[in-house]
């Protein structure tokens, strides 16, 4: 458990990192953004996840970066990303991520105190790997389509976060077929 919770720090302080180098934004935007979000232990990361990559919801923020989130959200319309971590852009996508937090928070309480059905567990972690594939999908984008814009510690960092997110992506098919078989 220890060794999957510093992989999980490890991977996010990596993209972070490179999210901050590709996407500079405002801390006071972020700041005021997550102020009223819910404080569940499992919202908690995924909010300080946010807060540390520095997406806000300023479109005139947005576009400083090398590679701006708004074309890559574009790119992405159903990358899972935009929805659980991203900052939101309105209230309404606040709402919608906050409920998409405390149902993951939810199944994850189940599962680890082993009450989870079978069919919670294959949410529960279908999701998970979706959003793992999502957000190397992310990567790979804009390694491929954006070389121009990025220099070589943005590209060292692509290619380290998404060695960090294979692992963890691997890390969690891991434990899904571990508690598929426990069932």
């Amino acid at each position: 458990m220890q060794r999957k919770l510093a992989l999980a720090t490890i991977s996010a302080l990596i993209l972070g990192l490179f999210i901050l180098l590709v996407l500079p934004s405002s801390s006071q935007d972020t700041e005021a953004a997550h102020s009223h979000a819910p404080k569940s232990g499992f919202s908690e990361k995924i909010s300080s996840l946010s807060n540390f990559l520095g997406l806000n919801s300023s479109s005139s923020n947005d576009e400083e970066g090398l590679i701006p989130a708004s074309l890559l959200r574009n790119e992405t319309p159903d990358n899972l990303y935009w929805k659980a971590i991203a900052t939101p852009r309105d209230a309404a996508e606040k709402k919608a991520q906050n409920e998409l937090r405390e149902d993951w928070a939810a199944l994850y309480g189940k599962i680890y105190s082993n009450k989870a059905t079978r069919e919670e567990i294959v949410e529960y972690f279908t999701t998970q790997i979706k959003l793992h594939e999502d957000q190397l999908e992310l990567l790979k984008i804009m390694e491929d389509r954006y070389p121009e814009r990025l220099n070589d510690d943005s590209r060292r960092m692509i290619l380290a976060g998404k060695e960090l997110y294979a692992k963890k992506l691997q890390s969690t098919k891991n434990e899904y077929e571990k508690h598929l078989n426990q069932k």
